[in-house]
């Protein structure tokens, strides 16, 4: 990295010839020219920490520009908590980006501390789904994601609980947030859990 000398010595190495142009360290010119090649220093170490900005394991003064950039916080991830936790969201949303195989989904579920299989339906056969309504019976568009890892599930009270209330909590919704938000947009994913 340049400092305050080297580029003061660039800018004499840039003056004409000649008696007028006093390359003296004591003269009225160079403390001139030491004075702009502060400024150029302090300019190429900023550019140079400027570097560290665009990754986004060393981004520290525009990581909230990386944030807004790239949508978060948003419904799957809010982000709170320290700058490695704000990083890690960042690296986890650019990193789910994209990927339409099985494997893809299976990694995205270990990344998140859960085992699942995916059951794609055969176009071919029809299913009866009483629940869902979907091509007449034909689940051409329809994936399914088994949950094989245990989760909490909260117990359904008549009286107290309502209809469409979940039974799963916790890290199991951030999985159907997650693996929904990177599903192609023209597919339904179905969630199963293993029985509690």
């Amino acid at each position: 990295m340049a400092d305050t000398d080297d580029y003061t010595r660039q800018l004499q190495q840039l003056l004409p010839q000649g008696p007028a142009w006093t390359r003296d360290p004591e003269a009225l010119l160079t403390q001139l020219l030491a004075a702009l090649a502060a400024e150029f220093a302090r300019l190429d170490a900023r550019a140079r920490l400027l570097l560290n900005e665009v990754d986004l394991t060393t981004t520290w003064e525009m990581l909230g520009d990386w944030e807004r950039v790239m949508g978060l916080p948003d419904a799957c991830t809010p982000v709170t908590g320290s700058i490695a936790e704000r990083r890690a969201a960042l690296i986890q949303k650019l990193a789910t980006a994209g990927g339409q195989t099985p494997a893809f989904y299976v990694a995205l579920a270990a990344n998140l501390g859960f085992e699942i299989e995916i059951i794609e339906q055969d176009p071919d056969v029809d299913v009866y789904a009483p629940l869902l309504d979907i091509s007449d019976g034909r689940w051409r568009l329809v994936w399914r994601v088994n949950v094989l890892t245990e989760t909490d599930f909260s117990s359904f009270r008549v009286g107290v609980s309502r209809v469409g209330e979940r039974l799963a909590e916790g890290g199991a919704l951030d999985l159907e947030c997650v693996i929904r938000r990177a599903a192609p947009a023209h597919t339904q994913v179905i969630f199963s859990y293993p029985e509690a």
